[in-house]
């Protein structure tokens, strides 16, 4: 055992010198900062918006490299950018991993062909009932990013069921999710949405650990593919106890409050917990 630590050891400090590298000719290359005009998930109309957008990818990096680096995965050959949306992850996706094949997953046609446009990614359509998807390849890496955030439990544990067998042998995916501080951010900071809404949601949270309700009617427009599109808050209790019925895969972190200091970050990856 004391020979596997010291060999871990070595193999994380070679694996921060090689993402290091990596991080080196991100930042001499740049991100591609182009605009989908027809964004209408990010309209920015406001000053800060841009600021943000591009930070929250940035972000994404930072926790993608944590994770690859504390589970000793070398960079990832094939990734999924899962839902791509309009480019918010992919682009720096693409600017941190330029060999990479990157797949563009969303349900609406115009992200897709916006990502593989301006990103080189691969196009995939994804469905609404993801036991019907199958990308045809498996994947080192997965990034979902406010997708889970939105969903009913049924479609939220078919989405990790999804993500699960989409991995690669040594794949890894992070999911993103509101966790308790969307609690506390709902109360006290802003509002994801109003508070009639919110108190149908509260009212299976506690005795649950979960709780979901539909957007409005003019939310819900953008989204018109979807039947069930709303705000899902998820305890990390209720959400382990799903992963823990899923064996072919590992829980590797659990992050409260981790991307954009607002939603929480399950990492799971492969081989399975018993392998």
């Amino acid at each position: 055992m004391a020979m596997n630590g010291q060999k871990n050891l070595t193999q994380l400090l070679a694996l921060c010198r090689t993402y290091d590298s990596l991080h080196s000719d991100y930042v001499s290359r740049g991100v591609n900062n182009i605009r989908d005009p027809n964004d209408k998930e990010n309209t920015n109309t406001e000053a800060w918006h841009s600021a943000h957008y591009m930070g929250v990818g940035y972000d994404a990096i930072r926790l993608i490299l944590s994770s690859l680096i504390t589970s000793l995965r070398q960079p990832p050959k094939n990734i999924l950018d899962f839902p791509c949306g309009s480019g918010r992850v992919t682009r720096h996706l693409r600017a941190f991993f330029p060999a990479a094949t990157i797949g563009a997953c969303d349900l609406y046609e115009g992200h897709i062909d916006f990502c593989v446009k301006n990103f080189d990614a691969i196009p995939m359509l994804s469905k609404e009932n993801l036991d019907e998807l199958d990308t045809g390849r498996k994947w080192d890496l997965i990034f979902c990013g406010s997708l889970l955030t939105h969903l009913p439990s049924g479609l939220f544990v078919t989405a990790l069921k999804f993500i699960a067998r989409s991995l690669s042998d040594g794949g890894i995916a992070l999911i993103s999710l509101e966790g308790r501080h969307a609690e506390f951010i709902q109360k006290n900071k802003w509002k994801l949405i109003p508070d009639d809404l919110y108190e149908v949601a509260e009212a299976t949270i506690e005795a649950q650990g979960y709780g979901y309700v539909d957007y409005q009617h003019s939310m819900k427009s953008l989204f018109f593919k979807q039947d069930s599109y709303g705000v899902m808050f998820a305890r990390p209790r209720w959400t382990l106890q799903i992963v823990e019925q899923m064996y072919d895969v590992r829980v590797l972190g659990y992050i409260e409050r981790a991307w954009d200091d607002h939603q929480d970050v399950l990492v799971i990856g492969r081989p399975g917990v018993d392998s």
